[in-house]
């Protein structure tokens, strides 16, 4: 506009109409298209006519379509799944089409994107298309092999159909933010539930607002059970796959507990309706949060047992905490989201591990958990973190940096150089938490950092950063926290967990598990070699050393991860010799380790280290102060 303004300028003796038409058609791209021109229309019809196949076909409906060339992608990996899942990889039978079915062109130009020319063979290409063609529009096709029962995956077969969006649905390049519709074709008598909407519309379809909902709405097909409740006025609805013999209005009574808590610690509640999709399946686990609801895969055997259903609660707790922290307040490089690529942040340890923190608390607020098992829990947590060298070696702010390579790929040596963000971003959220209500006498806890944090940079906002995530539990502690910060959050140095239960009239113990040799004995120590064996496999006696604990005599002395096990002081070892004979060791004791290591024969002999404290304990401080006492009994929900 300015140039052509420019242009008109310096040539005042052209007649006006040519001026007029100059602007004009600078104004209106394409030459043919009007100022006004519509926006891509998306659309989705999703089929599986033969579902024992594990196929999903896919038929995307791109409609008012002027370029000449567009790019559809598949995500790569899916948001709050920190790793490259490559999803193109279950992707086949790939078309481009005009919706009366002649073929269109079409070139893959990485690994998960599709470049489709809008015009049949033939026909005018690139600018010349962009500037001659009406609106038109095209489809394309593909299916989807999808046979993983895993929470940020998708499967399907002759019982069921569960997606997750990102891992089936392409998007256009440059139009994720406009709506997206989705028509499901299930058999006949399965159900279709999903958190797009109760029921679809009149058309069939679903609206999502923009990709990334409709990428972050998981869904459950079939014939499964489904129970409903109501919170505040709000429908949520349970959908369970597989083989569940539960009291069903207790799972339902105590989920709606949970949400309660939830509602209460942030005002309110942030959705219409809420759905909590539950597997129930052998050999399956695991959560992944969605922005209005949940998917959590669990064994039978989790609902057997009263402390295999808390675990459940626990699990189901901690996803719909997730319903603010990570999906509505989120770390800034977390959104938009690039679906191509890793989206680095060294806040997860916020989003991960403070909701871990308050899984079980919600629990604990909630009565779903008593006070002796909460503190339990927290015992159980730090006696696990001390077990592992690696908290030695990385912060949790570089744990958080590096989930994309280290959390979903463990190898054997992981335990000596990494930390989980999780634990220790737990072990931060009860550290500050304590901190904080002993610092204001009970007047703030880490409930106001949350609500901070929420009100000043959840969405629409667009994220916190690492200054601003600071900054917000300095306000509400009141004072600087960089030290703390340096040492504990950034750094590796080990804080004293003790002196913060104190604060509350709590000390922390340890001692070694029950039945450990020499655990009580004034004279004698519980030796350690640093190892852990596992059977070769699951049906086999024969053993091998899974993991090699830096610092430790194995470590020291030559063992490696993948050593079979065969003797110990030349006796031959199983599955169940080798715990035994390892966990009867006392420190000092000299012994001759043999193993197979390549098919070859080697002998070690090692000096059983003393063992680390592995039973850990949380108890009142008899005579507390008054003022503890208090601080411990707003903690935990204790009237």
């Amino acid at each position: 506009m300015i140039q052509k303004q420019g242009c008109a300028t310096r040539s005042m003796t052209r007649p006006i109409f040519a001026f007029i038409l100059l602007l004009t058609m600078v104004s209106i791209p394409g030459g043919a298209q009007s100022q006004t021109a519509r926006p891509l229309e998306i659309s989705y019809r999703l089929a599986f006519p033969a579902p024992h196949t594990h196929l999903y076909e896919v038929t995307m409906t791109i409609g008012q379509v002027r370029k000449g060339e567009l790019e559809v992608s598949i995500p790569t990996w899916s948001p709050g799944s920190y790793l490259q899942r490559e999803f193109a990889r279950h992707v086949q039978d790939f078309a481009a089409r005009e919706v009366n079915g002649q073929p269109l062109s079409w070139t893959k130009t990485d690994k998960a994107t599709w470049r489709v020319t809008t015009t049949p063979t033939g026909g005018p290409t690139g600018a010349a298309r962009d500037r001659s063609a009406a609106p038109r529009s095209i489809q394309v096709f593909y299916r989807v092999y999808a046979n993983e029962l895993a929470t940020q995956t998708s499967h399907l077969d002759a019982d069921h159909a569960y997606f997750n969006g990102s891992s089936i649905f392409m998007y256009v390049q440059g139009a994720k933010e406009l709506p997206h519709r989705l028509k499901i074709e299930p058999p006949t008598g399965w159900q279709v539930t999903s958190p797009l909407g109760l029921a679809p519309e009149a058309d069939g379809y679903f609206t999502a607002p923009n990709y990334d909902v409709l990428a972050d709405s998981p869904t459950e097909i079939g014939t499964h059970r489904l129970l409903t409740f109501t919170v505040r006025g709000k429908i949520h609805r349970v959908s369970i796959y597989g083989r569940f013999e539960f009291d069903e209005k207790r799972v339902t009574d105590d989920l709606a507990k949970i949400v309660e808590e939830g509602a209460k610690l942030f005002g309110g509640l942030p959705y219409e309706h809420y759905l909590f999709l539950v597997a129930v399946q052998p050999g399956i686990g695991g959560g992944t949060e969605h922005i209005n609801a949940n998917i959590s895969m669990v064994t039978p055997e989790a609902f057997a047992s009263e402390g295999g259903y808390k675990r459940f609660l626990g699990l189901e707790s901690h996803e719909f905490f997730h319903t603010w922290n990570v999906k509505r307040l989120r770390p800034i490089a977390l959104g938009p989201f690039d679906y191509q690529r890793e989206n680095y942040t060294r806040g997860l340890w916020v989003s991960e591990g403070i909701t871990s923190y308050y899984g079980d608390l919600i629990l604990r607020r909630a009565g779903l958990l008593s006070s002796g098992d909460y503190l339990a829990g927290l015992a159980g947590l730090l006696a696990g973190y001390d077990q592992q060298p690696g908290r030695f070696r990385q912060s949790a702010e570089s744990s958080s940096f590096d989930t994309w390579i280290e959390h979903y790929r463990p190898d054997e040596n992981s335990i000596n150089t990494a930390i989980s963000y999780y634990t220790k971003g737990e072990i931060l959220g009860l550290l500050f938490d304590l901190e904080i209500r002993s610092r204001s006498g009970g007047a703030r806890s880490l409930d106001d950092v949350m609500r901070r944090l929420m009100e000043n940079h959840g969405l629409p906002k667009p994220g916190f950063t690492d200054a601003q995530l600071k900054a917000a539990f300095e306000a509400v502690v009141g004072g600087d926290l960089t030290d703390f910060w340096n040492r504990y959050v950034s750094g590796v140095e080990e804080p004293d967990y003790d002196s913060y239960l104190r604060k509350v009239g709590l000390t922390l113990a340890k001692s070694w598990q029950p039945g450990t040799p020499y655990a009580n004995s004034r004279t004698e120590r519980p030796g350690t070699l640093g190892i852990r064996v596992r059977a070769v496999t699951p049906q086999s006696d024969r053993v091998t050393i899974s993991n090699v604990i830096a610092g430790l005599p194995g470590y020291d002395g030559g063992l490696n991860s993948g050593d079979e096990l065969v003797a110990i002081d030349g006796q031959r070892v199983d599955v169940a010799g080798s715990a035994r004979r390892i966990g009867d060791l006392k420190a000092g004791q000299r012994v001759t380790v043999t193993v197979f290591r390549r098919e070859r024969m080697r002998s070690f002999e090692l000096t059983a280290a003393p063992k680390p404290y592995d039973r850990y304990s949380i108890a009142e401080v008899k005579e507390a102060a008054a003022e503890s006492v208090t601080l411990r009994r707003q903690w935990l929900a204790e009237k």
